[in-house]
């Protein structure tokens, strides 16, 4: 058995406890918490300065992009982030597969026990059947040419099988509402019935144009490479109710990711019609590609289900759920570090289906992660993960 004491223990299934001691097997299995002093001597007593809590649960990543840090510039919008990336990854001369791994292994000790991962290929199969992070893959599908849906379709089953046949969890998802036509949607829908999924939902400003004006950045993006954009063009209504509201069910489980321009009324929207709605935030990626964060504010005061995503190295410079949390707090101060740290183990680890994660609840094994330099419950620009089990 181990015991853990730190200054603030925040078990997140309960309230944060100060100078608290954590009690745990030699697994990890989370015994009991409180505030009382162990009366044996017969174990040692490990003394933390900072905030332990569970491990971190990184519900958006693309690990596929991992070679290409420091490869694409910053603040350049969405569309023209986007229309770079086909070229750029072919330019990398970093070796995927190591990246890959090392990239693995930072969000290890970064203190993630878990990652939601888009996956294009099966590129990250090996990895992820060695890794000490549990890993579910969110094959991604994309496509605007009609006639092409069955072949697409058919293609990424046959990655969903091939993570499933490696015992790995997987399920197949859309990319965007901007980049499926309908009849890719459809079909992708069609084949993850109680499954899990995900979208990159209203991202930029351009997204909302293109549905409810016909123009903006990816509107002319699109044109200019000929692809076919009628189903979008002229729609007249925001993009969940051209790639969710009609296909899904109210007891669907959802993770919408970025939502960085979701106004209230897209909010209500998708709040009335889903139960199971989870809202993913990647802040370092939204101020890198755009200089924009969403309203947190608004998100809290909606009491939506909040969760921490990392996106990928293209688009950040680490894949650390506490750097996420940092930039979050530096911008929006007033909200308490409990809380964000809600949205970065529990929240996450509920979607996914993960009860052994996510919080100190007895019989659990969330992984326990020491943040150090903070400031009372404050994190600070200094503020580091230190991963003790």
């Amino acid at each position: 058995m181990r015991i853990i004491q730190a200054s603030w223990i925040i078990p997140l299934n309960a309230a944060p406890v100060e100078s608290g001691y954590l009690y745990i097997e030699d697994d990890g299995t989370v015994i009991h918490l409180n505030d009382i002093a162990p009366i044996t001597d017969h174990f040692e007593v490990e003394v933390y300065e900072g905030i332990v809590c569970p491990g971190f649960v990184n519900t958006h990543c693309h690990l596929e992009l991992s070679h290409m840090t420091e490869l694409m510039p910053e603040a350049t919008g969405l569309a023209k982030f986007v229309s770079q990336i086909p070229q750029r990854r072919q330019e990398c001369t970093l070796d995927p597969a190591q990246s890959i791994k090392h990239a693995d292994r930072k969000m290890h000790d970064a203190g993630i026990v878990a990652v939601g991962d888009i996956s294009n290929t099966t590129d990250t199969v090996k990895v992820k059947k060695d890794s000490p992070v549990k890993y579910h893959s969110f094959v991604e599908l994309f496509g605007l040419d009609k006639d092409k849906a069955d072949i697409l379709l058919a293609d990424g089953l046959k990655i969903v099988e091939e993570y499933r046949s490696s015992g790995l969890s997987a399920s197949l998802v859309p990319h965007a509402p901007y980049s499926l036509s309908p009849q890719l949607l459809e079909g992708v829908y069609s084949k993850s019935k109680d499954q899990l999924l995900t979208i990159h939902h209203q991202e930029t400003p351009s997204e909302n144009e293109l549905f409810l004006e016909s123009k903006g950045e990816l509107a002319d993006l699109f044109e200019r490479k000929g692809f076919d954009i009628s189903s979008q063009l002229g729609f007249g209504k925001n993009s969940a109710q051209y790639s969710l509201l009609p296909y899904l069910p109210k007891e669907q489980k959802i993770l919408l990711v970025h939502n960085t321009c979701s106004e209230a009324t897209d909010i209500d929207q998708i709040e009335t019609h889903f139960t199971h709605a989870y809202w993913c935030t990647c802040p370092k990626a939204n101020w890198y590609i755009e200089r924009r964060l969403p309203n947190y504010d608004l998100w809290r005061e909606k009491n939506l289900k909040i969760t921490i995503g990392t996106d990928s190295l293209a688009s950040n410079d680490t894949l650390s759920v506490l750097e996420e949390l940092k930039l979050i707090q530096k911008n929006f101060s007033h909200i308490p570090t409990n809380e964000l740290l809600s949205w970065a183990c529990k929240n996450g680890a509920e979607f996914f289906g993960y009860d052994e994660l996510g919080s100190f609840k007895p019989g659990s094994k969330p992984g326990v992660v020491l943040i150090e330099n903070v400031d009372g419950m404050q994190l600070t620009p200094g503020s580091k993960v230190k991963v003790l089990v």
